[in-house]
């Protein structure tokens, strides 16, 4: 892949507003994700949990990514990161997302009590899907 169609990748996630986008042929790979606004090329960063507020109370942490959403720790184990009635904190870690054999972390931006897993171990998940629901602490 030369420059120029690497600068012809960057447009194209501009253009069409994507948050990231990912490409491969014979022996290369490109990994592009909009970051504050401005495209970065190259450059891998985890999955970003996005808090949402909905009407019921509940905060939305969604997929900062496309991939394959995991809760348990590793695939031998029962274990999970978290489970549905678990208090977290801010910068806990409630899973991962596995996209082209690239791990991310996927940690909340908020503390409170989790309310619901939407997700299974192992689905299939797009950018902005609903992984959990949490009902945020009292201030």
């Amino acid at each position: 892949m030369n420059y120029e169609e690497i600068k012809k990748l960057v447009k194209l996630l501009k253009d069409e507003d994507l948050a990231v986008l990912s490409v491969s042929d014979n022996d290369t790979h490109i990994h592009i994700e909009q970051k504050d606004g401005g495209a970065v090329a190259g450059e891998s960063t985890p999955a970003a949990a996005q808090p949402e507020e909905k009407s019921s109370g509940l905060i939305e942490i969604t997929a900062g990514q496309i991939g394959t959403f995991y809760n348990q720790k590793d695939e031998n184990s029962e274990e999970t990161f978290v489970s549905e009635g678990d208090k977290i904190s801010k910068g806990n870690q409630i899973g991962f997302i596995e996209a082209m054999k690239v791990f991310n972390d996927v940690k909340s931006d908020v503390s409170g009590t989790i309310e619901e897993i939407v997700v299974s171990n192992g689905d299939a998940v797009e950018f902005g899907d609903v992984l959990i629901r949490v009902r945020p602490e009292e201030a």
